[in-house]
């Protein structure tokens, strides 16, 4: 359980990385030519990727021939390799919980603090409140800005809220407390939240096309360094304040590009997911054949005779023996008349060893249920019943090319 749930932690956050790397790439491209607002939404990528890392691996497809994905492929079989032991297992698992419980704690100190700060008048102007928000502002709010200043930088903080943008940041909180060993998880978080920015400002100035000035003098004056992001939306953002200044000359898409940008972006999405699905996708894996010889050794009472149904016999000399080409892990069967016998044959430790896993049946009822472990070439015995009534079967294994 331990080993199988560090395996999903570790694939999820190699592709929660590769996902950021590519957007942080392609974030400033992407506000130029389809703007801030849908720059911002390409982030849904990065979960879509994760949950998509997250499902359950299908059997190669075509997307698996890309040679692109090789390399992905690789790390992504890396990730999933099972921990050596469970011991390993444990300490992996209780590691992360201590990480990830320390970066929750972290965050819910960093929001205790600044609502203790705005409740006393020191903070904001901020949007705050997941099931009610409001918004928040300084003592100071009236004498800081002119009444102009003031209705954009309210207009900010409600284009926050009513995009929704409270429950995104608790969203990438939690993504941040769960993967909060990848270092790109936190830069992603950065650069998403001045991204979230830049779509407010972009959104604002949309509905208030003639007052950029105004919008920047208003950002100036809340230039005030230092910024340690919480769950609430600021208005002194993380962002360069000089960039946030300069993406207000840029010229708003308008509709055609806007409706360009969302074809792009369920494009982005669809091949985000199935590149994922495909570095997921199950290698095939060469299965070994087996032959397996049966030599049945005659008891007083013996149930098996020369009518045994097999694929093939071949002789030793003094009789005919069943013979069996099978491949590893899948059962075969010899019967005769009431008697059954169902194995399984599965690769040892070592190449010279083999594991033999069966059932023995008469009619419906189980007989014996032997596991043998036995080398290539020599014969495996199985004894079945007691004084003259017992008759012994021998298998003997064979690698097939």
């Amino acid at each position: 359980m331990a080993s199988e749930f560090t395996g999903l932690i570790l694939r999820g956050a190699l592709f929660a990385g590769l996902a950021i790397l590519v957007l942080l790439v392609l974030r400033r491209p992407l506000r130029r030519w389809l703007g801030a607002a849908l720059a911002y939404q390409a982030w849904l990528l990065m979960p879509l990727v994760v949950f998509a890392s997250l499902a359950p691996s299908r059997p190669a497809q075509v997307l698996q021939t890309i040679q692109v994905l090789r390399p992905v492929q690789s790390l992504a079989a890396q990730a999933t390799a099972a921990v050596p032991s469970s011991g390993q297992a444990d300490m992996l698992m209780l590691a992360w919980a201590i990480g990830a419980a320390a970066m929750a704690l972290r965050f819910a100190l960093g929001q205790r603090a600044f609502l203790r700060r705005a409740r006393a008048g020191a903070a904001g102007p901020a949007s705050v409140g997941l099931f009610r928000p409001r918004v928040v502002l300084p003592d100071d709010f009236a004498a800081r800005y002119s009444p102009a200043e003031q209705a954009l930088v309210l207009a900010h903080e409600r284009a926050h809220i009513a995009r929704g943008d409270l429950p995104a940041n608790l969203a990438a909180s939690l993504f941040q407390c769960v993967f909060w060993f990848n270092p790109l998880v936190h830069l992603g978080a950065r650069a998403f939240r001045q991204d979230q920015e830049l779509a407010c400002d972009a959104a604002v100035i949309q509905q208030h096309p003639g007052q950029r000035r105004v919008y920047a003098e208003a950002l100036l004056k809340s230039h005030t360094g230092a910024f340690r992001a919480g769950l609430h939306c600021q208005w002194q953002s993380p962002h360069p304040t000089k960039e946030r200044i300069m993406s207000l000359q840029h010229t708003l898409p308008g509709t055609f590009r806007r409706a360009a940008g969302r074809c792009i972006l369920a494009l982005m999405a669809l091949g985000a997911f199935g590149a994922t699905l495909g570095a997921r996708a199950q290698q095939p894996v060469a299965v070994s054949q087996y032959m397996v010889s049966l030599a049945l050794v005659d008891g007083s009472s013996s149930p098996f005779g020369f009518d045994v149904k097999a694929d093939a016999f071949q002789s030793d000399g003094k009789g005919m023996i069943p013979r069996v080409i099978t491949p590893a892990g899948e059962k075969f069967s010899v019967s005769s008349g009431e008697w059954r016998l169902d194995m399984i044959v599965h690769p040892g430790e070592t190449p010279d060893k083999v594991w033999l896993t069966g059932k023995l049946f008469k009619g419906a009822a189980l007989v014996t249920a032997p596991t043998l472990l036995t080398r290539v070439g020599e014969a495996a015995t199985v004894r079945v019943g007691e004084g003259d009534k017992a008759f012994s079967m021998a298998m003997t294994v064979t690698p097939q090319p």
